[in-house]
């Protein structure tokens, strides 16, 4: 080592001691060491660059967490789980930490020729935004719909556009169900699902579905639109509904709740969504918890993201 660069690791050195360790600014330290305050920062960065600083991030408990998905996976029978931590019981803030997890988790899964089905609803949508995008081009990923549309809704929570961002990241072809998740009326429902397009878009082969997992009161997607009326919720709550699935609703045990809403719906059914070998549930949030039960009670989804204080409450629900 040259003379020059003895003295410029002594500097960077020095220079680093008192903006570290000091906590002086680059402005009182450019001052002390009679430098630029361009030279202190170029020599604050190259500190970090080559080793003469090390920073080193103490992470949260992650035995907690890895606890958390052991006993959930055990529990309900799950191929996989993932436990995101939360620093709030915000609504907001917990849609977009499992969000960004199940973001995470789906580029993990994705492989070539995959068919990945794609519900509707605010947490898959914020997920679009989290994925990264392939650098291959020719994985031959499809993307299919698998709830109809919905009226006198945000088109940021529609299954159509949830699927067209995906597709956009995996450079996948994306398949629309064209038709309404509830017609007006049976007669109506009965009529469409005789169209062939339609009649071939609900009896795709799905490898990965990925869904989220609604719980039923007044603020519920379908209910606060009322593409489910009052009378149809009415009787759902009598058959003591708790959780919806891509317009299907279920109790807390898991069993599917029949109500007149059904004849109306124009969606991929949940018995035969089942069978897909990777069912990816992506929720969170205390006014889930008996949504998310009778979800994996009923085996519809194989896989969980969620967040920790949703996990801690449910394992307290069974445990208990």
């Amino acid at each position: 080592m040259t003379i020059n660069e003895q003295s410029e690791k002594k500097l960077m050195t020095k220079a680093a001691q008192l903006y570290y360790e000091d906590d002086l600014s680059i402005l009182d330290i450019s001052k002390l060491l009679g430098i630029s305050r361009q030279r202190c920062s170029r020599l604050l960065k190259k500190a970090r660059e080559v080793g003469i600083v090390q920073i080193k991030i103490h992470r949260s408990d992650y035995s907690y967490l890895r606890n958390l998905e052991k006993r959930l996976q055990k529990i309900f029978h799950l191929k996989k789980v993932v436990v995101t931590e939360v620093f709030s019981n915000s609504s907001d803030h917990i849609i977009q930490s499992v969000a960004e997890e199940g973001a995470h988790l789906l580029n993990q899964l994705i492989q070539p020729n995959l068919s990945i089905g794609v519900a509707s609803g605010r947490t898959l949508y914020e997920l679009v935004q989290y994925i990264k995008t392939l650098e291959e081009r020719d994985y031959n990923i499809k993307i299919f719909e698998l709830i109809g549309g919905l009226s006198r809704i945000s088109a940021n929570v529609v299954a159509t556009e949830i699927s067209r961002g995906i597709a956009k990241k995996f450079h996948a072809k994306a398949y629309f169900l064209p038709a309404p998740a509830f017609t007006k009326d049976q007669k109506t429902r009965d009529a469409m699902l005789k169209d062939s397009i339609i009649k071939a878009a609900l009896s795709e082969k799905i490898d990965l579905a990925l869904v989220g997992i609604g719980n039923v009161t007044p603020q519920t997607m379908l209910v606060d639109t009322e593409t489910i009326n009052k009378k149809e919720y009415r009787e759902l709550l009598e058959k003591e509904a708790v959780g919806v699935i891509n317009g299907t609703f279920f109790d807390i045990q898991g069993k599917i709740v029949e109500f007149e809403g059904n004849k109306r719906r124009i969606a991929f059914p949940l018995t035969e969504l089942k069978k897909a070998p990777d069912i990816v549930g992506v929720a969170g949030g205390l006014n889930k918890v008996d949504a998310i039960v009778g979800a994996l009670r009923g085996g519809f989804v194989n896989i969980l993201v969620i967040d920790d204080l949703t996990s801690d409450a449910i394992l307290k629900k069974i445990e208990s």
